[in-house]
C-alpha cells in the first residue's frame, strides 16, 4: 500500500528526469541600505544574488480553466510547477522566478490570488505562477 505522507522515491525520480522536468531559476534577494536612509520610512533597496536552479515539472495552465478552478478570472499566462516540497520555502521568499525566460509573481509581491503554493501528497508541491506583463 502507498502511503501518501511518506515521499516517494519514483515519484521524485520521474520529476528530475531530464526528459519531464524543466529548469526553474529561482533568484533570492537582500536589503541594503543606501546613503540616504531614512530609519523611519524604511526604504530598503533589495538586490537579486546568483540563481538557484532546480528542476520541475512545470505545465501550463490553459484561459479556459482559470475561469472553472478557483485561480482567478481572466489571468493569462499562469503555469503549475510541481516539485519536491523543500523548495516550496524558497518560492514563498524568492523575488524572482523565471521559467523559459519568462519572468512570474513572486509571493511577496502576489495580490489576491496570483501566486498559490499547495503542498501534494508524496512530498510534493505544487506552485502556481502567474507571468508579469
Amino acid at each position: 500500500m502507498l502511503d501518501l505522507n511518506k515521499k516517494n522515491r519514483y515519484v521524485l525520480d520521474l520529476i528530475s528526469n531530464s526528459y519531464f522536468s524543466t529548469k526553474i531559476e529561482i533568484y533570492m534577494s537582500v536589503k541594503t541600505i543606501g546613503e540616504d536612509f531614512d530609519p523611519y520610512e524604511k526604504k530598503y533597496d533589495e538586490s537579486n544574488l546568483n540563481p538557484h536552479f532546480i528542476k520541475g515539472y512545470v505545465r501550463e495552465v490553459k484561459a479556459s480553466t482559470l475561469i472553472w478552478k478557483p485561480y482567478g478570472l481572466s489571468e493569462i499566462g499562469m503555469i503549475e510547477i510541481i516539485c519536491d516540497e523543500k523548495y516550496g520555502d524558497w518560492f514563498r521568499n524568492c523575488n524572482l522566478v523565471k521559467v523559459n525566460g519568462n519572468s512570474y509573481q513572486v509571493w511577496k509581491e502576489a495580490q489576491g490570488n496570483r501566486v498559490l503554493v499547495e503542498s501534494r501528497p508524496c512530498g510534493m508541491v505544487r506552485v502556481t505562477l502567474k507571468k508579469v506583463v
